[in-house]
């Protein structure tokens, strides 16, 4: 057992970004991106009509789901993520689905040097945030969101519930199977050691956890491959609280976009709508 430092799991962790370049291929199928145009369009037509959105800094945009949802509803958008693959395929889908939406490949850290006050609505979800496994990154990313932002501009980001995550230990994120693959999304719990196991003054804590998709082509006598991240979960008063270190005094906290009741201990997601007044 390592003192000060992290049990040893199996699987090789590859960044955020080589993560998604790899996964850009099966991410439509993975996360049902035709249907999900559809059904999403009338909550963002919503969201659109109360907050009188005009302008959307979509903030690890992906293949383009909810920026093409957004340009669709006649919002000007720009995406951005960090993945070069993933924002190769959101140019193409843009293009397939004849909206305007434009991509960049750009880190969060780099927003405040380009994009100031420019945006009545940031949006990040798609569990975006715990892919910031850095402290420091993850202040510098809401801060720079913060100031991307209008004055009584809106950010609404979207994780998974970890509070009921951590709590419950539950492995499993989803499960999809098309006519040619089986998508397994699931966590590693991966425990960190703080103090002295050998003078057994030490606790154990459960600060990150790796994130793995697992691709089955049934095509392909169920061959598969593997494809592992590391990410950070945030509990839903660490989110909040760190909303109000960057600047957000109106914080809202619900269960999903609708605004239903975020329930710790059952809701599947996190969704925060912060104003900066």
């Amino acid at each position: 057992m390592p003192e000060n430092g992290k049990f040893e799991t199996y699987g090789k962790v590859k960044s955020a970004s080589d993560f998604y370049d790899e996964l850009s291929e099966d991410y439509m199928d993975m996360i049902e991106f035709s249907s999900k145009v559809e059904s999403e369009s009338e909550i963002f037509k919503t969201i659109v009509s109360e907050y009188k959105i005009t302008r959307c800094l979509d903030a690890g945009c992906g293949v383009g789901l909810h920026s093409i949802i957004l340009s669709k509803l006649g919002v000007e958008v720009l995406g951005i993520d960090i993945s070069a693959s993933m924002i190769e395929k959101a140019r193409e889908l843009a293009q397939r689905f004849g909206v305007s939406a434009e991509f960049e490949v750009l880190d969060f850290s780099l927003i405040k040097e380009k994009y100031k006050e420019k945006f009545e609505l940031v949006l990040c979800i798609g569990n975006t945030l715990p892919h910031l496994i850095n402290e420091k990154d993850l202040l510098i990313a809401l801060r720079n969101f913060y100031n991307a932002l209008v004055p009584n501009g809106i950010l609404i980001a979207q994780i998974l519930n970890y509070d009921k995550i951590m709590e419950n230990e539950e492995r499993i994120v989803n499960v999809r199977e098309t006519p040619e693959r089986i998508f397994v999304r699931f966590y590693d719990f991966e425990p960190t050691i703080v103090g002295s196991p050998s003078l057994k003054v030490f606790e154990i804590r459960k600060d990150f956890l790796k994130f793995n998709v697992l691709i089955v082509d049934k095509t392909k006598n169920y061959s598969h491959k593997l494809i592992t991240t590391r990410i950070k979960p945030i509990k839903s008063e660490a989110l909040c609280r760190k909303l109000r270190m960057v600047g957000f005094k109106e914080i809202e906290i619900f269960g999903d976009f609708l605004k239903r009741e975020f329930k710790a201990n059952e809701s599947k997601n996190i969704v925060v709508f912060a104003r900066k007044t």
